[in-house]
């Protein structure tokens, strides 16, 4: 009962206060309160609240449950995930990425795609990304799960009870605010996810008789010193983790637009830059205290028994007092809790900008909207769920299936920015990448071996077709270019 107590406390306090601060905020800024502003926070967002939403954006299940869950088949090496992320995707979104992006002056992903290739390729990118985004969905639905189940003290079944459990958490936690609840929110969340980790590792390792070191021992005595040492980076954590997590967070994740709703909410490029080193550092940090939990919970013979996506529960509940319980579980959710409902924030927005409000003739603003961002967070959550109760393979899985299909988006994005605006070139190769994504995903060749996730084959095909076709078929130029260029004559 305690660790359940711990969490509605905290989740209920600050969910209250960040909301209410975030309303008279919104006041005070002469916010209409009918929904102009509950996705993009009227760019009131400083440094701190940009970098710690930000931080938590591409952290989720991917630094969190996906990792303790392979590690359980690649050993301690899955923290390359972590540190190749943070050391390399997130200074070069925040610092390169981010503000590019500003300089179209649009508030959603798909209305940037609209201003460089035209409203068809915004409507295909409006219509098909929100699959991939509710994969991930899926994966931080049952990644809360896990969570919740501890919390329960595995009293109540994994599905359906705790993912249902988790799948009102979750709308709870989204409903009773907006982006800029949700940043003052993640500010609280970010100092709990890593000092709560960072006291769950020191306490598992007084804890254990001999330490971490009978951790090691534990691996040894089984003849898989490998599953300990983070540089054992076999082929399979090159290709299918490590490689793989860099390339698509840089080249897929950058086309998600829940990464760009704290930098929209921002109130300047400069407020963006200024946490870009800082975000990296503690981004690969988060990750590592799950990996050695993970770890440390495979190398107990009665735990490693069970799925490996509860290992890091059942750990908890075997070696921690209620309290500590509380503390690490609730770390978890801050993580997972800010990820998912950044997903289906960000979704919905994107669903209603830029797909319902067109075609019924409302805009942001305008009596309803609010209505219809709700009622469509509302339903998207339904969307994550019903799947989420039947999914069985690893949750990576679903973050390179969701991470490929978006691949070829913003590889078109980036060449229609830096180099040439082709927009026959664009559609051919969204339509190949995706189709080839399709084919890898279901009915993989017996030969891909090493290769045999789709991520490999859109790569090349988004690639190769971005760079050729480029090169022989006549376009416009870059939109930065063009951007310039208006700039310069509007001050002559």
């Amino acid at each position: 009962m305690v660790p359940i107590i711990i969490a509605i406390v905290y989740f209920g306090f600050f969910s209250i206060f960040f909301g209410l601060m975030a309303r008279k905020k919104e006041k005070l800024s002469a916010g209409t309160g009918d929904g102009a502003d509950f996705f993009t926070a009227q760019g009131q967002l400083g440094w701190f609240a940009v970098m710690t939403a930000f931080l938590l954006a591409p952290l989720g299940g991917g630094h969190t449950t996906s990792l303790y869950e392979s590690q359980s088949g690649m050993g301690v090496a899955v923290v390359w995930w972590g540190i190749l992320i943070g050391g390399i995707f997130v200074p070069i979104f925040m610092l390169w990425f981010a503000p590019m992006f500003r300089k179209l002056k649009v508030v959603t992903f798909p209305q940037a795609l609209d201003k460089i290739f035209g409203p068809n390729i915004k409507i295909f990118n409006a219509s098909v990304a929100p699959a991939a985004w509710m994969a991930i969905a899926i994966s931080e639905l049952l990644g809360t799960a896990t969570a919740v189940y501890a919390l329960c003290g595995g009293r109540i079944g994994f599905a359906p009870g705790c993912v249902l459990i988790a799948a009102a958490l979750m709308l709870v936690y989204i409903l009773l605010g907006g982006m800029l609840q949700a940043s003052y929110m993640s500010i609280i969340n970010a100092i709990f996810l890593i000092v709560g980790s960072y006291v769950a590792v020191v306490y598992v390792g007084l804890k254990l008789d001999g330490g971490y070191q009978s951790v090691v021992a534990s691996y040894a005595a089984q003849g898989l010193e490998w599953h300990t040492d983070m540089f054992h980076l076999t082929p399979a954590v090159l290709m299918n983790c490590a490689l793989p997590a860099v390339i698509l967070h840089v080249f897929a994740v950058s086309s998600e637009h829940m990464m760009y709703q704290p930098m929209i909410a921002a109130k300047s490029n400069r407020e963006i830059r200024k946490g870009a080193l800082i975000a990296g550092v503690l981004n690969t940090a988060c990750c590592i205290p799950f990996v050695v939990l993970g770890v440390t919970a495979t190398s107990i013979a009665a735990i490693a028994e069970k799925a490996p996506i509860l290992s890091v529960p059942e750990l908890a509940l075997t070696l921690m007092p209620d309290v500590l319980i509380g503390v690490l579980m609730v770390a978890l959710l801050c993580a997972l809790l800010s990820t998912g409902s950044g997903l289906i924030l960000s979704t919905s927005h994107v669903v209603a900008d830029d797909i319902i409000c067109p075609i019924i003739g409302k805009k942001p603003g305008d009596r309803g909207y609010k209505a219809i961002s709700r009622v469509l967070i509302v339903v998207f959550t339904v969307v994550a769920t019903i799947p989420a109760l039947r999914v069985e393979s690893l949750i990576i899985t679903l973050f390179f299936w969701s991470f490929s299909l978006s691949m070829p988006i913003f590889v078109n994005y980036f060449i229609g920015m830096v180099w040439k605006v082709n927009r026959t070139a664009a559609w051919i190769n969204l339509i190949a990448s995706t189709a080839v994504n399709f084919w890898w995903t279901f009915a993989c060749p017996s030969w891909a071996g090493i290769f045999s996730l789709s991520f490999w084959p859109v790569a090349f095909t988004t690639v190769v077709l971005g760079v050729v076709l480029n090169l022989i078929m006549p376009g416009e130029k870059s939109m930065l270019t063009q951007i310039k260029e208006q700039k310069s004559s509007a001050g002559a």
